[in-house]
């Protein structure tokens, strides 16, 4: 759990860091040129095309290309989203033999680097995986902020109450932000609280469930600055992890009941 709210966190300071390098970059409000680099030519220009031809397919509104553009980002981020589930859920079943295997070698980290790989080689683990979606999404995120700053026609759109190239007058928008990152992290807790077999003590998870408010205060103070567009774009693409983190688990919680023969989760517990 630490892990996947150090990532939230991770993630919240990319948006922080194009914030503030993206004033140093191109001029705003002058269209993308994919002649000026690698990030342009394969993510800011695409982007921008996309969110342009989303908007002319709907009724010309920015705002729900945006939202268009998110969901359609995050579908083709599913296939590793899952695949990152099932192998963070396979560590927590097998967390109590890893326990062991650190606890045996905890004075020979090589031949403990050796048994950690030949364990999670024989049950098909890979620990990496959980990092791939976040540095697909880095890029991602990078071109859909420099496609926004330097969109013009994004720069003078409106979306309901809030014009999309500056920040959000009335700090609705940074609220629900923030608001629906905590709900995510939240859902995500619990989880991974569900499928764990080690019932961690009392201070340890208190200290977990304190992490829990790190991302979504970071994003709530970002999205005070960012325009309006990119807070959009988080609050969209955190309602859809939202609904992908249930999917996800209750199809692979599912699974493994079937797989164990049990009408019930054996391991479930409140947390």
């Amino acid at each position: 759990m630490r892990r996947s709210s150090t990532r939230r966190a991770l993630l919240a300071l990319v948006l922080f860091g194009v914030a503030f390098l993206g004033g140093c970059g191109a001029p705003v409000n002058v269209p993308p040129d994919p002649r000026n680099g690698f990030l342009d030519a394969f993510f800011v220009y695409p982007i921008y095309l996309l969110l342009d031809w989303f908007a002319s397919i709907l009724w010309g509104s920015y705002g729900l290309s945006i939202l268009a553009v998110t969901v359609v980002v995050r579908l083709l981020l599913l296939p590793f989203a899952a695949k990152q589930y099932q192998n963070s859920m396979r560590i927590q079943e097998f967390q109590p033999e890893i326990q062991k295997i650190q606890e045996k070698y905890r004075k020979d980290p090589e031949r403990l680097r050796q048994e950690l790989v030949k364990f999670y080689a024989e049950h098909d683990i890979n620990p990496a995986s959980g990092c791939l979606p976040l540095l697909l999404q880095f890029p991602v995120i990078i071109g859909l902020y420099d496609a926004i700053r330097r969109s013009p026609h994004i720069h003078g759109a409106s979306f309901l109450w809030f014009p999309l190239g500056t920040p959000d007058p009335l700090y609705i928008l940074p609220v629900l932000a923030g608001l629906v990152t905590l709900v995510m992290s939240e859902v995500q807790f619990r989880y991974t609280q569900k499928v764990s077999p080690v019932k961690l003590p009392k201070e340890q998870l208190a200290m977990q469930r304190g992490m829990l408010y790190l991302s979504p205060a970071l994003i709530f103070f970002f999205a005070l600055s960012l325009p309006s567009a990119v807070s959009l774009y988080w609050v969209m693409t955190n309602l859809f992890s939202l609904f992908q983190t249930y999917l996800i688990y209750e199809l692979l919680l599912l699974r493994r009941r079937r797989e164990k023969g049990s009408p019930k989760e054996g391991g479930e517990r409140e947390a």
